[in-house]
């Protein structure tokens, strides 16, 4: 009678001939209010009672319509009004600490039937609307006498429909709940007020109490409202109450509740609870028949079963296990999946080990297999129980752990008939790639993972799979920030191109594959990051041959990466996973791009080139073809700044390539390559000299000069390692030997080169000085002394050997007040006056005293004080011509020091003493001292 859908449909459809003709009396009679107030609500206000025949027909049919009727026409807003009065004086009673306060009330629940419309309203108002100091015996003698029934049942609805706004729902629905006929009520209800069934039924499923009958409910609210299911269920499921209303009312829109369930460790234990064998195997059967009403997948069917044999302890019937054992079997299960769940129930495999076995074979071979069946099968191999864990867990969505024990019967099965070794390696050179590969993926094992396993094991060389081609495409796929496994697959695919345990190694990536990407692509920076990494690891290990061969291939793909740009990303954050290893092979192999004064000369204006714009070819093209104007025609000093700004800008992205490019306008040879200037750097200085007429392009001269001297170390570096490893084996104490002779003759070579260049720079500056006007002499300096003054701070030892080779002693002055390093001369000028040579003797006093004037310190004083000793101990055993050509040459010294340091001025005089007597000199051809008495008694600061 409660549960025809037929009360709803009719009700909402107001057609009272077709209510008349589908329900029964009784089925009226529960809807009987809803009817009436549809009536009135539909007749005139001054003719209530001037119902609609059909109406009328229906009603009539009552004897208690009256009764009803007469429930509509109360003053609800009075009875209101005194229902809020009597509620305060019942509160005053109970705070006052009186008891039998309910003896009134409970009186006129025994004449219930016989009092007014009115004052039924206000019974029932009192004892279900009023939640203060509750009385279970009063609700109980209300509700529960059987002649009660449907008058309250009339009034509950006739109060809800006009004084809804004035009470609380909950209390209501709480008060109902203790009533042996609570179900009629919250039916008849919810039928007859059908604008506030949902909220009805929401609170009927947050109550705690009587679930028997909230189960009843509910059901009978679903079968008549099928729409509202889901939306019941997942509050069930979100309260964790009426469990059993979840699982008879499974079906495709509810399984997913049912695995949320499962899935969960705490609600587990809420199904727990309930769990007995007969729900169990009922609910398997009730999911064997929803799959054969496609209504459940395979997947949920496998993963329910799994939870419920791993996490509940539950155990299968032979029936059960035919009937998964027939899914798993079936043409549209997805292999993986069934494997899975084989895992997880090792006890299949124990009984139908040839099925499974004759299951899997077919699809292995094919080749279209899953990549998660090539990895369990790698798992399988080599006992990796962690990753298959994952992988298992994943597939079954689900955390889930293998037990060890009954599973490994099921792996050895599974490697000697399914898995084997050479099946696997063949096939793993198939395996998808990890689109946009990056370090936000969750995924805890990827592709790469599994090569990098192959890899590292050999088994590729082993069974001769080529990985190369795999791992260049899963480089091309990556993005910032870069994967952790990516280092890891790169290093170890180039440790199996390089091993040399096996005859038969796998193939570097294609050189002509790289060029051609890095020749068509723009500004893709991750992929060109991985690629320099793979370039610059296979360079560091190989040896002999293969590393000649692999620096020739490499070389011309350095020009092509933005590697000052690289450089610069490096520091940022996408590439952690990669920075340290990345940035201590370009110190080791590139350490030039590492010049710090490049980002000195960039400028961050609007004028700074895209990328898109410097990885032209044609804008190197553009800046060679204007120094090739320089050099015939000369071009104005604006249009060489610019050029030096766009220079550097293009020197970011293009780096190497537009170093050598440049360097081969410069000295007019197209066959010019990077291996020939690291070999000789100087040959850069023998361009024509009318380019020193431009500081701008001397600038980009020089920056070139240091990126070739510093790329120059590398070099022999690499061409004596390769030499050493040429020569046979000998005793370790002589390789010893070897090893440090060929570092001193390394860094004689290097000290050399780049002394040889400040030399010829001096040179070139002290030529200058005698045709050029003294402002663009004064620009020049300082462009060179710049670059000398760099060349001083990074290698401290090349002063020393530019000051023994000496140079015009016109040039040293310039080179103090513009070279801020040169103060390091004090150190090694005792060295120079020692010297056997008498014009390096004479070069390091003219030294000491420009040096001395433009630092009077302490260490120049106790440099001085030396010097006295020597220049008068050279007076003495020079021959005479000698004598005075050292005197002519370094007198100023003894002049001078007076001046700069006046407690040695007895000594200077002293010194000069001597001098005149063993130079035969005349008063008259004396020099003059550069001092007063007024100078002796000021007080002069000889330290800092």
């Amino acid at each position: 009678m409660f549960d025809d859908i037929n009360l709803v449909r009719l009700l909402s459809s107001s057609k009272p001939i077709d209510i008349a003709n589908n329900l029964t009396d009784e089925q009226i009679r529960l809807i009987l209010p809803s009817l009436i107030w549809l009536g009135l609500q539909q007749c005139p206000k001054n003719h209530r009672l001037t119902i609609s025949a059909q109406l009328l027909q229906i009603i009539s049919r009552f004897h208690d319509m009256d009764s009803i009727i007469e429930l509509f026409e109360i003053d609800f807003h009075t009875l209101n009004t005194e229902i809020k009065r009597l509620q305060k004086i019942k509160q005053k009673i109970v705070e006052g600490g009186q008891q039998n306060s309910n003896v009134l009330i409970n009186q006129e629940i025994i004449t219930f039937e016989q009092t007014t419309a009115r004052d039924r309203c206000r019974i029932v108002a009192q004892i279900l609307f009023d939640n203060y100091d509750k009385d279970q015996q009063l609700i109980t003698n209300l509700l529960d006498e059987p002649n009660h029934v449907r008058i309250v049942g009339d009034v509950i609805c006739v109060l809800v429909l006009h004084l809804s706004h004035s009470f609380k729902f909950d209390i209501l629905i709480s008060n109902l709940l203790y009533s042996k006929y609570a179900y009629e009520y919250l039916i008849r209800l919810i039928l007859n007020i059908p604008t506030l069934k949902l909220t009805l039924i929401e609170l009927i499923v947050r109550c705690s109490h009587n679930c028997d009958i909230r189960y009843r409910i509910l059901h009978t609210f679903i079968k008549l409202y099928p729409i509202h299911k889901l939306r019941l269920l997942r509050l069930c499921h979100q309260r964790q109450t009426l469990l059993p209303l979840i699982l008879d009312l499974l079906d495709n829109s509810t399984v997913n509740i049912l695995l949320l369930i499962l899935s969960n460790s705490k609600q587990r234990i809420w199904f727990k609870k309930y769990q007995t064998s007969e729900l169990v195997h009922n609910l398997i059967k009730k999911l064997f028949e929803l799959y054969q009403q496609k209504q459940c997948s395979i997947h949920s069917i496998f993963k329910i079963t799994a939870i419920l044999y791993v996490h509940c302890n539950v155990k299968f019937s032979s029936d059960e296990v035919q009937q998964l054992l027939d899914l798993l079997l079936l043409p549209t299960t997805n292999v993986t999946l069934g494997l899975c769940f084989l895992f997880m129930i090792p006890s299949l495999v124990e009984r139908n080990e040839q099925t499974i076995i004759e299951w899997l074979k077919p699809t292995m071979s094919s080749l279209s297999t899953d990549d998660k069946l090539l990895m369990i099968g790698l798992f399988c191999m080599t006992n990796y129980n962690e990753p298959l864990n994952a992988l298992v867990s994943s597939t079954l969505d689900f955390p889930c752990r293998i037990d060890p024990g009954p599973f490994h019967h099921s792996r050895l099965l599974l490697i000697q008939r399914v898995f084997t070794n050479d099946l696997l390696v063949q096939r793993f050179a198939t395996i998808q790639i990890t689109p946009n590969l990056n370090a936000n993926i969750t995924v805890k094992h990827i592709p790469a993972h599994f090569i990098c396993y192959l890899l590292s094991k050999g088994l590729c060389n082993q069974h001769h799979v080529q990985m190369s081609s795999w791992v260049w495409s899963q480089i091309l796929q990556c993005t910032t920030p870069i994967h952790s496994i990516m280092l890891t697959l790169i290093n170890e695919l180039v440790i199996t191109i390089v091993d040399s345990r096996y005859i038969w190694h796998l193939k570097s990536i294609d050189t002509q594959i790289i060029y051609d990407y890095l020749r068509s692509s723009e500004n893709h920076i991750p992929t060109k990051m991985l690629i320099l990494l793979y370039l610059l690891t296979l360079n560091d290990q190989a040896i002999g041959d293969m590393a000649n061969r692999y620096h020739q291939s490499t070389r011309k793909l350095f020009d092509l990466l933005p590697l000052p740009h690289l450089v610069e990303q490096l520091t940022t954050k996408d590439y952690d996973a990669i920075a340290p290893q990345l940035g201590r092979l370009m110190m080791e192999q590139l350490p030039q791009v590492f010049l710090a004064d490049h980002a000195l000369y960039l400028e961050t204006d609007s004028q700074l080139l895209s990328l898109r714009h410097v990885y032209k070819t044609n804008r190197i093209e553009n800046l060679t073809d204007q120094l090739k104007i320089a050099l015939l025609n000369g071009i104005s000093r604006k249009k060489a700044d610019k050029w030096r700004r766009r220079w550097f800008r293009v020197y970011a992205f293009r780096g190497q390539l537009l170093t050598l490019k440049t360097a081969q306008i410069l000295l007019d040879n197209n066959q010019l390559t990077y291996d020939d200037l690291c070999a000789d750097p100087h040959c850069l200085l023998r361009f024509p000299l009318q380019l020193y007429n431009y500081p701008s392009i001397i600038q980009i001269i020089l920056f070139i000069m240091r990126e070739i001297l510093i790329a120059s170390r590398h070099y022999f570096e690499r061409i004596i390692k390769a030499k050493q490893q040429q020569q046979p084996l000998q005793q370790t104490d002589m390789i010893c030997i070897q090893d440090v002779k060929s570092k001193q003759l390394q860094e004689t070579l290097i000290h050399t080169q780049e002394a040889l260049v400040i030399q010829i720079l001096l040179d070139v500056l002290h030529q200058y000085k005698k045709t050029a006007c003294l402002p663009a002499y004064r620009e020049l300096q300082g462009v060179i002394c710049s670059f000398i003054h760099q060349m001083f701070i990074t290698n401290p030892v090349l002063a020393k050997l530019v000051h023994f080779q000496g140079y015009p002693s016109d040039q040293i002055k310039p080179l103090i007040y513009s070279v801020p390093s040169m103060h390091i001369c004090l150190d090694f000028i005792p060295q120079m006056l020692a010297s056997s040579e008498l014009d390096t003797q004479i070069f390091g006093f003219e030294l000491l005293t420009d040096l001395s004037s433009f630092y009077p310190i302490r260490t120049a004083l106790l440099v001085v004080k030396l010097a006295l000793q020597v220049y008068a101990t050279l007076l003495r055993v020079l021959s005479n011509d000698d004598r005075l050509r050292f005197f002519s040459r370094t007198y100023k010294f003894l002049t001078h020091m007076s001046s700069i340091f006046p407690p040695l001025t007895q000594n200077s005089i002293y010194v000069l003493q001597q001098a005149i007597r063993a130079c035969s000199l005349s008063p008259s051809n004396l020099p003059q001292l550069q001092w007063t008495s007024d100078s002796l008694g000021r007080p002069r600061r000889i330290d800092i």
